[in-house]
């Protein structure tokens, strides 16, 4: 279901929407990377991919903190060098739940990471208590 505000398209027949603020396409501007694909949401969810198929699964972790998604994989070898790295960092929207973060790895390699999208606050009906005092 879509909210008021929301640009939809369909690209790669695929439906993406976003929120108003971002360009119709279903991109977040300036966020997308040749790694993978740029933010997109469908829906209440964001998603965005990387290709990390040089990588174990094991070896790739995702954080999340101040609207950002960090996805970083090294590969430590037995002698315990490292010896690959891969970090990218994207922007999401401020209505994401940072506590939602999750990933999928396709076979292809290709991870998937799933953000969800916090709700919209209900409208301001007044205060919720009342309190009075007589002297």
């Amino acid at each position: 279901m879509l909210s008021s505000g929301a640009h939809c398209s369909t690209k790669s027949r695929k439906l993406l929407c976003c929120p108003s603020e971002a360009p119709v396409g279903g991109a977040v501007a300036g966020r997308q990377s040749g790694t993978g694909a740029g933010v997109r949401c469908l829906g209440d969810t964001y998603y965005m991919s990387a290709d990390v198929s040089q990588f174990e699964p094991h070896d790739v972790v995702l954080m999340a903190f101040n609207h950002h998604v960090v996805i970083h994989a090294q590969k430590v070898l037995d002698d315990g060098s490292v010896s690959d790295t891969f970090t990218h960092k994207s922007l999401f929207p401020e209505d994401m739940d940072p506590l939602s973060v999750g990933g999928t790895l396709d076979p292809d390699g290709t991870l998937v990471v799933t953000v969800r999208r916090t709700p919209a606050p209900e409208p301001a009906r007044g205060p919720a208590y009342r309190s009075e005092a007589r002297l």
